[in-house]
This record gives C-alpha cells, sequence and structure tokens, in this order.
C-alpha cells in the first residue's frame, strides 16, 4: 500500500491509482505520438521533476501551462509548456515508498531527481527542454 490516508473521492474513481495522488515521489512529463509510459531516459521526456504531493503539483502544472482556462501561478517550468497543449502529453510518476523523517524525504527527492536527470543527460547529452529553462519550448 502506497499510503493509509483516508479514502477520497479518487479511490473511489480509481482504487488503484487514487492513492497516488498523495504520494511523494519523481515524475516525468513527455510529449511524443506513440509513447508507451516514459522513463527518465526517453528522447521524449521534457521535463523530470519531484514532489511531496503528486496530485497538488500536477494542479499547479496544469494551471501555468494553462491547460485549462489560462495561464496561472504554481509550477514555474510549466511557463515554457506550450499553453494547452495535452494532446500526445504523457505523465509518469515514481514513487518514494520509504517512510522517511521530513528532512531525510526533502533530500531524498533532490537526489533521486538528480538521478532521473543525469540518466537522461547521459542519452541525450543536454537536459530535458524545461529543466534547461529558456524559452517556450516548442512541439512538431
Amino acid at each position: 500500500m502506497l499510503l493509509a490516508r483516508s479514502r477520497g473521492r479518487s479511490e473511489k474513481v480509481d482504487p488503484e491509482l487514487g492513492p497516488v495522488r498523495l504520494g511523494s515521489g519523481i515524475y516525468v512529463i513527455a510529449w511524443g505520438d506513440s509513447l508507451g509510459v516514459p522513463n527518465p531516459a526517453d528522447g521524449y521526456v521534457q521535463y523530470i521533476g519531484m514532489t511531496d504531493n503528486f496530485k497538488n503539483r500536477m494542479a499547479q502544472f496544469a494551471a501555468s501551462a494553462g491547460i485549462h482556462d489560462g495561464r496561472y501561478n504554481g509550477h514555474s517550468a510549466a511557463w515554457r509548456w506550450p499553453e494547452a497543449k495535452i494532446e500526445q502529453m504523457k505523465v509518469a510518476f515514481f514513487p518514494l515508498y520509504q517512510e522517511l523523517a521530513p528532512h531525510l524525504k526533502s533530500g531524498f527527492l533532490y537526489w533521486q531527481e538528480a538521478l532521473a536527470i543525469d540518466a537522461f543527460f547521459k542519452v541525450h547529452g543536454e537536459m530535458p527542454p524545461l529543466n534547461a529553462g529558456g524559452g517556450e519550448i516548442k512541439f512538431d
């Protein structure tokens, strides 16, 4: 069991996926037509991040990327995502399963994020576009 918290609407909709909403871990956002589940080394990866609350972080990304209705503050990298583009967007979440003290969990998440970005770098010789900074990214 990922989390032992109360069952909410998310668990009622999807009992297997619902508990992930409150999870801590690393997430990968990718863009691609024939993409399966993205992993940190995939060439389709646009961003690698870490979070202590997956549902909140995805809501922040959606708000800043303009996925619902305009752009709002919340996720700095999402401002470089093409506004409201979701047709080929894929997200994978790699949860942290250990229960750690808050100061240890924070450090562990930063370390895991760095390892994921390093995996991408070793294959592609550069950082994922949204991690690298710069202006809005473009999709073909």
